[in-house]
């Protein structure tokens, strides 16, 4: 209960600050320009404690030699999707985010049409360091210098660029991707096969693809959501539970051979570490329907029923 508690706290935490700092720059944005059509002929000079390159999580900074090309990195990627000039805004993304979110440039040019639908401001603020890697939450709102004021709410999309210094190379990815590794780790036994095949990382979560083959000539149930913590994701000092598991849970028959995505909450920045992937709730049965009022019937005539670990 307090691992789960501290999470949360956590989580909360990270989400909401952003929308604080986000809520009172916009307001603060407002207020210049309501001055500014106002007193016209005045020069006045906005005082702001704005420091777009120290993160708000840890209060580190990126360093001074990378502050410009970065805000230029952004700037001309924002420029080319105002501008619908697709494909050179598409070719600034690194090959690992576009090959993972957008191997088609149709579905880029959607999500672009769906953020920029008309022209649009954007403020950065650096979010969090790890080594060489700097993520910065980009606020997307109206740009109300070329719109002018409605008076109305003003509406913003934010979400998190992740840009990666590689050898002096700013590399830049979209929507929390960070990057994907390979694991091809495998866990037989006489009932089936189970292996890992990557992980896909983000700010917030760890996506693992796992390829499962049934080996015999029973249904494998190794979640349905009937009990707790069926899969988890252990972590040194605590484990988590899987998040948005595919309706119908995940069950193979025989001689079936299936592939998920196991998404689980694993911040990029944590010092926690993934270790082991456990299957919690591993049920042989004789006969799975998948109906409530037969479970007990066919748990209780279960060939085996065990948990399994696999090592990250």
């Amino acid at each position: 209960m307090r691992a789960d508690f501290i999470l949360k706290m956590k989580d909360f935490w990270r989400k909401n600050k952003t929308k604080i700092i986000i809520a009172l720059l916009i307001w603060l944005v407002i207020v210049i320009i309501n001055y500014i059509l106002k007193n016209i002929n005045v020069e006045i000079t906005p005082k702001t404690t704005y420091e777009p390159h120290t993160a708000i999580m840890d209060d580190s900074n990126v360093p001074e030699k990378l502050q410009n090309p970065i805000e230029e990195l952004i700037s001309k990627y924002i420029n080319y999707c105002n501008n619908k000039e697709y494909e050179n805004a598409y070719n600034m993304l690194s090959y690992d985010c576009k090959n993972q979110l957008y191997p088609n440039i149709e579905d880029f040019k959607t999500y672009i049409d769906s953020v920029f639908d008309e022209k649009k401001a954007y403020y950065i603020q650096d979010y969090s360091n790890e080594k060489d890697t700097y993520i910065y939450s980009v606020c997307i709102f109206e740009d109300m210098l070329a719109t002018g004021l409605t008076g109305s709410e003003v509406e913003y999309y934010e979400e998190k660029f992740v840009i990666r210094n590689n050898n002096g190379n700013l590399e830049l990815s979209i929507r929390e991707y960070i990057g994907k590794q390979d694991v091809q780790n495998v866990y037989e036994d006489e009932y089936m096969k189970i292996s890992i095949e990557n992980m896909v990382q983000t700010y917030e979560n760890q996506v693992y693809t796992v390829k499962i083959t049934n080996r015999c000539e029973y249904p494998i149930v190794l979640a349905n959501g009937s009990e707790a913590k069926e899969i988890l994701l252990g972590l040194k000092n605590e484990s988590r539970n899987v998040k948005d598991l595919p309706r119908g849970g995940i069950v193979i028959y025989e001689n079936q051979t299936k592939t998920y995505e196991l998404k689980f909450t694993k911040f990029f920045d944590e010092n926690e570490t993934a270790q082991k992937l456990i299957f919690n709730a591993v049920r042989v049965l004789n006969s799975y329907s998948g109906r409530e009022e037969l479970r007990q019937k066919e748990l209780d005539n279960a060939v085996k029923l065990y948990s399994i670990e696999i090592e990250l």
